[in-house]
């Protein structure tokens, strides 16, 4: 396959090794820290905070379980007991909910989401540094301009914290690989599954994607006497911070992959079983609490639901990037097995992607897809920024102005719809104003504003 997935060398047979495009070592003109996002990228993302934060003030945003979480966290602070913001609850989300609400009101929260948004951004872009992407500020930038992840990174919901817990235990398996290196990844990971329990599929993803890491232990980036031929590393400059990493984690005697990820594994299993202790007491001591109030319809209606979701969650406009970005990705595919990022795009994307077919839900369930997504095309599209470029722009766009294409009969409980042409306002624009329109929904002491709160930033709402 040679380096047509980008970023690649191949050996005389053929056969793909490690990508041999190393982003600048942080001490390098223009790198920052250990993300190696150049000052530019820096100052766009200060940017984008900036201009984010007002929206902050809006209320907790238009998720439907906002005031459940807000009223979960304020139990848990004022009276010291825990009630579930929803099945299976979400521990760690909701008492941070519950301090940040008592410290800034619903302000706090928000700015929560927001801290957590750029902690998954800079996890991101030093996870594709250490994995010799070079171009990780555009392809993080893929995330950032989603209109969801905008909408998400100042409302009080959890994804974003999850993602941020997860990421930070990738890059910590990926750079401190020793036994306590894999603990403190499967703490995170345990944490990240007690912020949001559906994370579990993506930490035992991440462990999988690591126990099948096949490289030789022996091989250091650059070292003469590694294997050659596809075995072998391609000689980089080892100038890096992480090159003392670099070359334990690939001593003989370190612990293989399967250890590690085993190790990974059973702490976040049993950091997360003990997260939901108070659950399932409150449940008094059943499984009760796990089960969700989420129905499913019939196949057909389930695929049809997940197809029009998918759609709009990237839009129209990015929807026609993603076609044309389709056969580099597959090129890159080719490459599961011997490339680490790769590995864990594709499978956080087929993961999270099964899990929304069962529960094609909320718009942001999505955002582990992207999230996977864009670290397949940090490697795939490496030789061919624009089409990232044009990915990133069509989503901004997609923020301000939007197209709709179906509309379902009965929104909620859709078994069908129908084709349209409507321009509208774009997903963030109309996430702005239903949220401006009632901010204190959350408050009512019945559901029926927040419901109206949430229906109106669809993006086929009428």
């Amino acid at each position: 396959m040679g380096s047509a997935g980008g970023g690649g060398s191949g050996g005389d047979d053929g056969a793909v090794t490690e990508p041999d495009q190393v982003a600048p070592a942080a001490g390098a003109p223009g790198a920052l820290g250990g993300t190696g996002l150049t000052r530019g990228w820096l100052l766009a993302g200060l940017a984008v905070v900036v201009a984010l934060t007002p929206l902050a003030f809006l209320g907790p945003g238009t998720d439907i379980d906002v005031g459940a979480v807000l009223r979960s966290g304020i139990s848990i602070v004022e009276d010291g007991t825990y009630r579930m913001s929803r099945a299976p609850g979400a521990p760690v989300h909701e008492t941070a909910v519950g301090v940040l609400h008592a410290v800034g009101g619903t302000l706090g929260p928000n700015l929560g989401s927001l801290v957590a948004a750029t902690a998954l951004v800079l996890l991101l872009a030093s996870l594709l540094r250490r994995e010799g992407v070079g171009r990780g500020g555009l392809s993080v930038a893929v995330v950032v301009a989603n209109p969801w992840f905008l909408a998400s990174a100042v409302s009080t919901v959890d994804f974003l914290w999850a993602l941020a817990l997860w990421a930070g235990a990738a890059l910590v398996l990926r750079t401190r690989r020793t036994l306590g290196g894999a603990a403190v990844a499967g703490l995170l990971g345990g944490l990240a599954v007690g912020t949001r329990a559906s994370t579990a599929v993506l930490v035992a993803v991440l462990a999988l994607a690591e126990a099948l890491d096949h490289r030789r232990a022996d091989r250091v980036r650059g070292d003469p006497t590694a294997g050659s031929g596809a075995d072998a590393a391609p000689d980089r400059p080892i100038d890096g911070p992480g090159v003392d990493t670099a070359i334990a984690e690939h001593r003989a005697d370190a612990p293989s992959p399967v250890v590690r990820a085993g190790i990974a594994l059973v702490v976040a299993a049993a950091v997360g079983l003990l997260l939901f202790v108070p659950g399932f007491r409150a449940a008094e001591s059943s499984l009760g609490f796990a089960q969700n109030d989420v129905p499913t319809s019939s196949f057909a209606v389930q695929v049809g639901r997940f197809v029009v979701k998918d759609l709009y969650f990237f839009g129209p406009f990015a929807a026609v990037v993603l076609v044309l970005c389709g056969p580099a990705v597959a090129r890159v595919l080719g490459r599961w097995r011997s490339d680490w990022l790769v590995r864990v795009g594709l499978l956080t994307v087929v993961a999270s992607q099964l899990l929304f077919l069962r529960f094609p839900w909320k718009m942001g369930h999505l955002l582990p897809t992207l999230v996977g997504l864009a670290l397949l095309l940090a490697r795939a599209l490496g030789d061919r920024p624009r089409l990232l470029v044009a990915l990133v722009a069509t989503q901004l766009l997609y923020a301000f102005v939007s197209v709709t294409l179906i509309r379902p009969d009965t929104p909620n409980a859709a078994t069908g719809g129908r084709f349209t042409f409507e321009v509208r306002p774009g997903a963030l624009v109309t996430d702005v104003r239903c949220r401006a329109d009632d901010p204190d929904a959350w408050e009512a002491p019945t559901p029926d504003r927040i419901f109206a709160v949430w229906d109106c930033a669809k993006p086929w709402a009428e």
